[in-house]
């Protein structure tokens, strides 16, 4: 196509639209720490329903599952009659319909028709049965994965010490593929484009003929177009200050837009079309009614368990665990040990906000801040390793490194696929530089997070983290602790024992009357929820008969519920090592004894509250604005990834391909995949997960929450948008949070 003088254009509308729009995509994290995001991140300023009809015209697929699936749940009793007629008057305000499930059951064969925005591909793709949007696709993974080349390739992209639109813009300038292809005058465009991206971006605009007032939505969808790549750069930008990777992400993709055959001169055109919607109103009202007839199926369990005071009597064994469902389980099988055994739910990275190996062990919405380190390991075996690995990725060695080592990969298969043992390794001892005021605060703060009492705590209190353990898995990390940042919990359980047992610690926060008895002592232990085994470190403090008291009790537990985790965690072949956080659908913030005698079947977060030892609302402040956070992360990646796996998960696992070693392609090109696999999701013939917003469950006074939201409008904000739903449990009774600050209560 002819190129032509390109006029700046420049509003402070356009500037805010690009800004909007690169806003609208959450971070993507990658595989050494994939952490669950929501994948709604950017959205959450509107209301569920309003963002899930932004998804439908920009993203091109649905957040709510398919009509048949909430007809098949209505058949199976799993809708109420009365959860339909509440969810009806909420969606309406207007009275139910009588028989109201038979009423769903037939409105959910109803379609409705959306506006869906376009890009020029798509246009040009539905008019003519092309397949342009998919080249774009591949040609932008293909210059962004050598950009972002993480050592996977020995030879490398040039100019990637340069911005990723300056590099791409010099590489696509010689590079004769696109014209081969079809996109006759390609190099041309892009050479006559600006160097600097803002400046490409409002040129391309032009070109493209975009009403301001139409552009945020436009340049959402260009972004949609290539999630994963985006979601990518906008988690690069979290990380190095000063990037506009996505900013410049979007000046690329909209350069193949400009010049694409047939475009014409009108945007018109290209704006919009109709389709049915992925959004209706009778599958809104099929997902309210669902998650309220869950809902009520557990504020009714919880009612029935009469809480008793926190007893004052020590215990033999106190055992923090992680919040983690897949803790819930085998908190209750340690707990049928002994009497005298009492578990305890707290974050998983302890509150120890931790870098390790230049990684953050914390939350994600955390800054790391005490580095920690390990005694250095065999130098001269790491240069070999390095050698090695050379040896294997270079272009002459590749060949003689399969001949030189293919005998003893084939025999560690072999020992991997008969489940033989690996060999036990000592974990090195950590070391850290912290001040004494520090250590002794962390202390303070894990100590009343955790809602214990520091004067009766037991002999022998369990500090136990979690971790994985699966082969062949490049998704390995999101099945770690994602309070740890995507890493196991070995090292922050560790620290935290650590500190505990030290006795200068120790001493000062008697000085704050905070009285840790003589006789407890704190031991690190690690979950590995893959085979719901126990292993323990630095237990020097133990006596040998407390120890193998200790290792009897875990061992109990993990007898209790079963061993099949073990064979699969040593299948290199196993797509499904375990099943993760599927299932997950409650947070409960309360005493132990509200949940201990019930089996939630490791569908919620449990984390210890008592509201009566927080009077400052200070532990609630904390447990709103992180845990319960950072568990939405978590509920909503999954229920993205059922509801729509082809843009919010990651396909098939057995079709990934690792990508610069950060992400992964679903074959051999495409757009970066975001997300869940199906097998973490689906046992290949029906739903383990069931998609369904947080249910959060906090025992306190509805007033004294208000206090806490009122103080954090982000979690407000999550509230009363219906992101998560917040019930407040006090005296008996259990009231739901809606908008505009109104309780209801929740029928008994």
């Amino acid at each position: 196509m002819p190129v032509r003088s390109l006029p700046r254009l420049s509003t402070p509308m356009l500037t805010s639209s690009i800004e909007n729009a690169c806003k609208r995509i959450p971070p993507l994290w990658p595989l050494q720490n994939f952490v669950a995001v929501n994948p709604f991140l950017g959205l959450t300023d509107r209301t569920f329903a309003e963002a899930a009809r932004l998804i439908d015209a920009v993203g091109h697929g649905p957040m709510l599952m398919a009509a048949d699936y909430y007809r098949n749940k209505c058949r199976a009793g799993l809708i109420s009659e009365e959860q339909v007629a509440v969810a009806y008057r909420e969606c309406t305000g207007l009275p139910a319909p009588e028989n109201a499930v038979s009423w769903l059951e037939a409105e959910l064969d109803q379609t409705e028709e959306s506006a869906r925005i376009l890009t020029v591909a798509d246009r040009i793709d539905r008019a003519r049965g092309t397949n342009w949007a998919g080249f774009v696709t591949d040609e932008i993974s293909k210059w962004c994965s050598s950009y972002f080349d993480r050592a996977q390739s020995r030879w490398t992209m040039p100019r990637r010490d340069e911005s990723l639109y300056r590099a791409w813009k010099h590489a696509a300038s010689i590079d004769l593929n696109p014209e081969v292809y079809g996109l006759r005058g390609f190099r041309s465009l892009v050479r006559a484009l600006p160097d600097g991206e803002e400046d490409a971006i409002t040129q391309l605009l032009f070109l493209l003929n975009v009403p301001g007032d139409e552009a945020e939505d436009f340049l959402h969808r260009q972004l949609m177009s290539i999630f994963g790549w985006s979601a990518w750069c906008v988690y690069r930008e979290r990380q190095t200050a000063g990037e506009n990777l996505t900013r410049q992400l979007l000046a690329i993709r909209l350069a193949y837009d400009a010049a694409l055959p047939a475009m014409g001169d009108g945007y018109d055109a290209s704006r919009k079309s109709f389709a049915p919607s992925s959004f209706t109103a009778a599958k809104y009202i099929a997902q309210l009614a669902a998650e309220g007839t869950y809902r009520l199926t557990l504020a009714a369990r919880l009612a029935a368990v009469t809480a008793g005071e926190q007893s004052a009597h020590r215990k033999q064994l106190q055992a923090v665990f992680c919040i983690d469902v897949r803790s819930e389980g085998y908190r209750r099988a340690l707990e049928a040990q002994a009497e005298g055994i009492e578990t305890i739910g707290f974050a998983g990275f302890f509150g120890m906000a931790l870098e390790y190996q230049d990684s953050a062990r914390c939350p994600v919405l955390i800054p790391p801040r005490y580095p920690v380190t390990s005694e250095k390991e065999n130098s001269e075996l790491n240069t070999l390793s390095e050698a090695w690995s050379n040896m294997r990725g270079s272009a002459s060695g590749c060949f003689s490194s399969v001949e030189a080592g293919g005998l003893w990969y084939g025999l560690a298969m072999a020992k991997r696929a008969l489940g033989w043992p690996d060999k036990v390794v000592a974990n090195s001892a950590l070391q850290w530089q912290i001040p004494l005021e520090s250590r002794v605060q962390l202390v303070a703060d894990a100590l009343r997070n955790m809602s214990v009492d520091p004067r009766t705590l037991a002999p022998i209190v369990l500090i136990c983290g979690h971790g994985s353990s699966s082969l062949n898995n490049p998704y390995g990390s999101s099945l770690d602790c994602g309070a740890c940042g995507g890493h196991k919990g070995d090292v922050n359980a560790r620290f935290a024992a650590a500190l505990m047992n030290d006795p200068e610690v120790r001493e000062e926060l008697m000085l704050r009357d905070i009285v840790i008895p003589n006789d407890t002592v704190f031991v690190a232990g690690l979950h590995v929820t893959t085979t719901n085994e126990v292993a323990l470190y630095d237990t020097d403090l133990l006596t040998s008969g407390q120890c193998e008291e200790l290792q009897g009790w875990l061992r109990g537990a993990t007898e209790m519920l079963g061993d099949e985790g073990v064979r699969r965690s040593r299948d290199w072949s196993e797509v499904r090592p375990e099943w993760g956080l599927a299932g997950n659908a409650a947070f409960v913030a309360a005493r132990r004894s509200r949940t201990r005698s019930l089996d939630l079947g490791g569908r919620a977060f449990l984390h210890d509250y008592d509201a009566a030892a927080d009077a400052d609302n200070s532990v609630l402040s904390l447990i709103l604005t992180a845990p319960v956070v950072v568990a939405s992360w978590i509920n909503l990646q999954y229920y993205g990834s059922t509801v729509n796996n082809e843009l919010f998960g990651s396909g098939n696992k057995v079709l990934h391909n690792v990508v610069g070693t950060f992400g992964i392609w679903e074959g051999n090109a495409g757009d970066l995949r975001t997300g869940l696999p199906m097998q973490s999701l689906h046992d290949g013939g029906k739903w383990v997960h069931e998609p369904l917003r947080l249910q959060v469950f906090v025992e306190a006074p509805g007033a004294r929450i208000d206090q806490v939201l009122e103080a954090h409008p982000q979690v407000r904000e999550l509230v009363e948008n219906e992101w998560i739903n917040l019930i407040s449990m006090e005296e008996g009774a259990f009231y739901e949070r809606k908008r505009e600050g109104r309780w209801r209560r929740l029928p008994a």
